[in-house]
């Protein structure tokens, strides 16, 4: 293996929960109930523009997709500012262990500025050679767009790549693009997937990523 992609919400940092609290807050401003636990486990890793489009639909807003987006985007940054978000357990010591040895990057369906901005509150934004993100491709996620697009930046093929998902959605796109995945997520729901090997954390994932990365770990960029 040569490359290591991650996602980045629920992967990276855990911004699952940050995101379902802000959605439910923001949809009760139109009388709608989300729970957080409902966001979490049907939300989860489900582009923006498509969570709005279906509340939109369900329950006849008299909104458009792109207002409550920007809206999102708003708040979503307000509260980052405020409370910023947690990184997931792992996560800093995996990322440092790495840099130097392993070409990571940051591939995701959500927005870049949004990414660079987090990555950048927890110096993690020079750990990683670029930033893809699915907004940026003709389809976002499920779709392998932004997979392979950015296979074909960092100039590898698909069976030299890890990708490390959190969600179904990020699981698809990957396995679409015909990329091992590696599927960290604790939920029972999601034990049962194509994920070519699933992780409840990072910390339980790190063995079998020092192993695939081995040669490189030890030599260093080729």
């Amino acid at each position: 293996m040569q490359t290591l992609f991650f996602d980045f919400d629920g992967t990276l940092v855990d911004s699952e929960t940050f995101h379902a609290d802000n959605w439910s807050a923001y949809l009760a401003t139109y009388g709608v109930t989300l729970t957080a636990a409902d966001f979490i486990e049907y939300y989860a890793g489900v582009t923006w523009p498509k969570i709005a489009k279906h509340f939109i639909d369900s329950y006849q807003l008299s909104v458009d997709v792109v207002t409550i987006t920007t809206d999102m985007e708003a708040l979503t940054e307000a509260k980052i500012q405020q409370y910023g978000i947690p990184a997931l357990p792992g996560v800093d010591a995996l990322l440092k262990d790495f840099f130097g040895k392993v070409p990571m990057a940051v591939v995701t369906g959500a927005p870049r500025d949004y990414v660079e901005g987090v990555l950048k509150q927890h110096g993690w934004f020079d750990l990683f050679e670029q930033v893809f993100s699915g907004y940026e491709v003709v389809n976002n996620k499920p779709s392998p767009d932004v997979y392979l697009h950015a296979c074909q930046a960092m100039k590898v093929q698909s069976h030299q790549v890890v990708a490390v998902e959190d969600s179904r959605t990020g699981l698809q796109s990957a396995k679409n693009a015909e990329i091992c995945c590696l599927l960290i997520n604790e939920h029972p729901s999601l034990k049962d997937t194509d994920a070519d090997h699933t992780f409840a954390s990072m910390v339980a994932a790190k063995p079998l990523l020092d192993l695939l990365f081995k040669d490189k770990l030890l030599f260093g960029l080729a």
